[in-house]
């Protein structure tokens, strides 16, 4: 049985008594700690329970731990719909565009970054068992911390190595089934950098196809920062 059979099958099977916050924090530090060990040899620095590294200037790989950070109790839950993540944890993963990440938050760019701030963003357990997974937080917590690095090592870098660079933004990240929406204006205005007119194009383009007046108008608005007026 590999790796990701096993997590599928925890999936279902995974039990534990309840845990205080103290000994959940001291769990996840435990785990976070493992991680952090196979994560900064390459290159990685650490805020919080979140690692940043910096490939191509202005280009951040993000790796983040969040935590379910409030006990509901069963009457929340709905299965399937409605979850109650306490005493649990999952992996997200992003890349942020330095000079996208000034456009959307009107604001000088920083030296490390939050996963809800990237352009591009996934969870680490949907590159490798192709659906949401929590990990339930115990004492076991090098096999926990193990579970993750092989999943990083398997499948997570090698996507986060995917958007390395501005090239293979715009080569994957426009272009690659399921990707965000707003992919193909990320790229036009990544392109515009280095190729205005083409860059103007591609938003052009994309702004051609949009229904929603609100974006629409927000579109717009980027366009005329940037120095030029789209046609309406």
């Amino acid at each position: 049985m590999g790796l990701f059979d096993i997590i599928k099958k925890k999936l279902t099977e995974r039990k534990s008594s309840p845990l205080d916050k103290e000994k959940i924090k001291a769990h996840l530090d435990s785990v976070q700690s493992e991680i952090y060990s196979f994560l900064k040899p390459l290159g990685f620095k650490k805020k919080g329970r979140t690692f940043n590294r910096q490939t191509e200037n202005g280009i951040y790989q993000v790796i983040n731990l969040q935590s379910g950070r409030y006990d509901f109790g069963d009457k929340y839950v709905i299965p399937g719909i409605r979850e109650n993540y306490y005493g649990k944890f999952t992996v997200n993963l992003g890349v942020l565009v330095k000079e996208l990440y000034e456009l959307d938050f009107h604001k000088k760019g920083k030296d490390f970054y939050q996963e809800y701030s990237c352009q591009i963003r996934d969870r680490l357990s949907n590159l490798t068992i192709g659906q949401d997974y929590w990990w339930t937080i115990t004492p076991s917590t090098k096999e926990i911390a193990r579970e993750i690095i092989d999943g990083l090592n398997s499948k997570g870098l090698n996507w986060l190595d995917t958007f390395d660079t501005r090239e293979k933004i715009c080569k994957n990240w426009g272009t690659e089934k399921n990707h965000a929406l707003r992919a193909k204006l990320d790229v036009g205005l990544i392109t515009i950098h280095t190729d205005k007119e083409k860059g103007q194009k591609i938003i052009q383009d994309y702004y051609n196809n949009l229904d929603q007046k609100g974006h629409k108008d927000y579109v717009m608005g980027l366009s005329k920062r940037l120095g030029f007026q789209l046609n309406s």
